[in-house]
């Protein structure tokens, strides 16, 4: 059978400000493609869209040179394809928009992976430049493409309501966590990073962007609301770079900071980031709002134990495998951090649960459903 060849969105991996430290849009892609290369019925073909990218496009890529924001707005207007299109579908079978990038492709079956409708549920939680005339773009966009791709279930009704996507064009693939994350770190390499860090043993974590719908500020008042016999001595850590409208988050986190008990890392590469798991007592994951929440899979796998939110994905992605609380709640999440470190019974079943439940989720079947959604197009 000949392999089907599956352009993908390569611009963030290609753009140096967005390709050295990747959120969770970047994993996906880079692990789905990833995945995609061991499949011997797959080509994949990397393609970028705008000048920037171009820039610094792999030799093997195909590119649609012309800038996001005024093709879109010029195939919206004009009915016309993005330039480009006539000859990228030449290299192309179907092409797969992972980051919201969905250009307009005539010749070519087109599948879309909206993560969630946050732009346009929750305005206040994006970046406000343009922020109207972004919104109208990507309903558009989004309605050009053939299929839709949502990565939990609780994201099927948030698509419909918010970007006027059937139902039935939506499949859901939910996310993976790579094997490495299994990995047991040494103690030595532990102590390093925690050294580095300026770290104690004994630390809560969270791990995300900085942006409000994290619920950093909830995280820091539950954690003051510890009691003294297992707060002393304990240290709330935040690894994450600071996102849009951060800047109450922020001022609150630097505020706790000059105390010594609360240590914001700000990016943190995987490397380090999967000691800081290890190392750490719980893992306090208490969003408002996701649309996966990879961060609890990873946790899970590095075998720490859980606290986060009754709402959207994360009962979906977390099972029965951590402690859910209602995000808003700020002395049911200090409840929950107090019970896992205080509890050595309940904080060893949620170790347990959770590797168990992270195995469930592997990108190679991410992979495998995604492919087969893809060449239902072709």
């Amino acid at each position: 059978m000949k392999p089907l060849r599956v352009g993908w969105s390569a611009t963030l991996s290609s753009d140096p400000r967005t390709r050295d430290a990747p959120d969770g849009i970047g994993v996906y892609t880079r692990e789905l493609t990833a995945s995609y290369s061991q499949m011997s019925d797959v080509a994949p073909v990397p393609v970028v869209i705008g000048p920037r990218a171009a820039r610094h496009a792999p030799p093997h890529a195909a590119v649609l040179p012309q800038r996001l924001s005024i093709a879109t707005a010029l195939s919206w207007a004009t009915g016309a394809d993005f330039r480009g299109a006539h000859r990228l579908a030449e290299h192309i079978d179907v092409y797969h928009a992972t980051d919201y990038r969905i250009p307009r492709l005539k010749r070519t079956p087109v599948c879309a992976t909206l993560f969630d409708a946050i732009p346009i549920s929750h305005p206040q939680w994006a970046n406000p430049r343009l922020r109207r005339v972004k919104n109208m773009l990507m309903r558009k966009s989004a309605r050009w493409a053939d299929r839709v791709i949502a990565i939990s279930q609780a994201m099927v009704p948030e698509l419909v309501e918010h970007y006027g996507i059937e139902r039935q064009r939506i499949t859901v693939t939910s996310l993976g966590v790579d094997t490495r994350w299994f990995e047991t770190e040494s103690a030595s390499r532990i102590a390093a990073v925690q050294s580095r860090h300026a770290l104690k043993p004994g630390y809560l974590l969270f791990v995300g962007t900085l942006q409000p719908r994290k619920n950093v500020g909830r995280i820091v008042q539950a954690f003051e609301r510890l009691p003294a016999h297992i707060a002393d001595g304990r240290q709330l850590v935040i690894a994450g770079k600071a996102g849009w409208r951060t800047d109450e988050i922020v001022a609150t986190l630097r505020a706790a900071a000059a105390g010594g008990r609360v240590r914001w890392l700000d990016y943190v590469d995987e490397g380090d980031l999967r000691a800081l798991y290890q190392g750490a007592a719980a893992f306090v994951f208490p969003s408002l709002y996701e649309g996966f929440g990879l961060p609890v899979l990873e946790a899970f796998a590095s075998g720490t134990p859980v606290v986060t939110s009754t709402t959207t994905s994360l009962p979906e992605v977390a099972g029965d495998a951590a402690l859910l609380i209602d995000p808003t709640d700020v002395d049911a999440l200090a409840a929950a951090m107090a019970s896992v470190i205080d509890d050595s019974g309940l904080a060893n079943r949620l170790r347990a649960a959770g590797r168990e439940r992270a195995r469930a989720f592997t990108w190679a079947r991410c992979a495998s459903e995604t492919i087969a959604v893809l060449r239902s197009l072709v």
